[in-house]
């Protein structure tokens, strides 16, 4: 697979410390895209790097979002943007098969695993809630799927609102990535949303709660938000839970005690550095 992140508008940089425990998992085909002017921040990178500005956004959505571009440097819009340049980018390099992450997460088993899990017309997002999906990871088979995603966006309402109403709307298109074991045909419809495609997978995705349990929130959202967070809006609360960590990757243990393997951590303080698996881990 091809794994891409998107760093455009502010330099982040958690960024590089992602490809770095991407490299020790053995990926190869790592991809950055950014801005002309952010170039030299990744010359010493082992990723190809790409400038957006080469394969232009015909959705032009950056200019269109009626979203609020003065906080932090235009967060809310770039958080949406990053899809159109992702789009644009694979269009126009006939790319396939790739794994988006956002640059605070990372993953801890190689991204081929994910090629026999999937199902290649849909593309594949974690949800909290019914109405709440984030883009911590996407899965996406082709920009023609991305593409039949991208028409139906809102430039009035954010990435996490967009893919829930297009899943609504577009039923198939967009799957969830599982959150927790299931599905629980004693559990209510949202639980079974939420972990139905677990069989299919074997290991949970972190959305951001877990990430945000164990490393704590971004410390530009104020004081008070350390480690031991507990996710107000995610469905599943993880502070019921044990963690650990086996061959360099997070765990969560079950009611039961069973260890289930957590494919992703939302590093949501910015610390990859201190969540980075071991490279001994393999991949």
């Amino acid at each position: 697979m091809n794994v891409v992140l998107v760093c455009v508008g502010n330099f982040q940089p958690c960024i590089l410390e992602n490809v770095g425990q991407l490299r020790d998992l053995g990926h190869s085909r790592i991809h950055i895209l950014t801005n002309r002017h952010l170039l030299s921040r990744f010359a010493a990178v082992e990723a190809q790097v790409w400038a957006v500005e080469d394969t232009p956004d015909e959705y032009g959505h950056y200019e269109r979002s009626r979203l609020d571009k003065s906080f932090r440097g235009g967060f809310w819009t770039l958080t949406s943007t990053r899809f159109f340049h992702i789009h644009a980018w694979m269009k126009a390099r006939g790319i396939k098969q790739v794994l988006h992450l956002e640059n605070d997460v990372l993953i801890y088993r190689h991204a081929d695993t994910l090629l026999e899990c999937v199902e290649p017309g849909a593309l594949y997002v974690p949800f909290d809630r019914f109405h709440r999906s984030i883009a911590s990871v996407l899965v996406i088979p082709d920009a023609d799927v991305l593409g039949r995603v991208l028409d139906q966006y809102d430039y009035g309402k954010n990435d996490m609102e967009n893919f829930s109403q297009i899943r609504a709307r577009l039923p198939g298109l967009i799957r969830p990535l599982p959150i927790f074991v299931g599905p629980n045909p004693a559990e209510t419809a949202e639980h079974q949303f939420l972990t139905e495609n677990f069989p299919r997978f074997g290991c949970i995705f972190d959305a951001a709660a877990i990430g945000q349990y164990l490393g704590g929130c971004d410390p530009a959202n104020g004081p008070g938000n350390g480690p031991g967070f507990v996710n107000e809006t995610c469905l599943i609360q993880y502070d019921k839970y044990r963690f650990n960590w086996e061959d360099g990757r997070p765990r969560i243990q079950m009611e039961w005690g069973e260890w289930i393997p957590i494919f992703n951590l939302h590093i949501h303080c910015k610390d990859l550095a201190r969540f980075r698996s071991l490279p001994s881990a393999g991949a």
